[in-house]
């Protein structure tokens, strides 16, 4: 019996030994992690400005004239693509105010949607005016009354027929 214990002990022994050799140190570990905490607080992150006028604004100017011209497929993408624009910026800017505010638009968005499913000019295009003066609300909320948005008038895409 003695001898069982005593070979049993010599076991755990040796395995732990092993184990530990093996394992990396909690200084590599930690090493490591600060690595790729640098690489990723220095990874790119598109500003809210770049979001704005590269996502946001050209999608609200072309969901206006799909809308317009009843071509309901590609205004449900645009309004899609819009709304990615709006999660773009609460996922990357969580804590700003422009993030904060950003919530106001959903009723409108959910209403282009509906009107978009029932194919209802009438309804896409006052919800279109209501989304459009919720963005200006928006921006005098962020301190960017500077920033109109308005129901486009003339197209600006000459190149895609909508």
């Amino acid at each position: 019996m003695k001898r069982l214990v005593l070979v049993f002990s010599m076991l755990i022994l040796l395995l732990t030994a092993v184990v530990g050799c093996q394992g990396p140190s909690s200084y590599a570990l930690q090493s490591h992690i600060d690595s790729l905490q640098t690489r990723l607080d220095s990874a790119y992150t598109p500003g809210i400005g770049e979001i704005m006028n590269g996502i946001v604004q050209p999608h609200h100017y072309k969901l206006w004239l799909a809308g317009q011209n009843e071509n309901w497929t590609l205004a449900e993408y645009e309004r899609h693509q819009l709304a990615g624009g709006f999660k773009r910026i609460i996922k990357y800017h969580k804590n700003s105010p422009e993030a904060t505010a950003l919530p106001m638009v959903y009723p409108e968005m959910d209403a282009i949607e509906k009107a978009i499913r029932e194919k209802d000019a009438v309804a896409f295009k006052s919800h279109f005016v209501l989304l459009t003066q919720t963005c200006n609300t928006c921006h005098q909320a962020t301190e960017y009354e500077f920033n109109l948005i308005v129901v486009p008038s003339v197209p600006a895409y000459g190149n895609q027929h909508f």
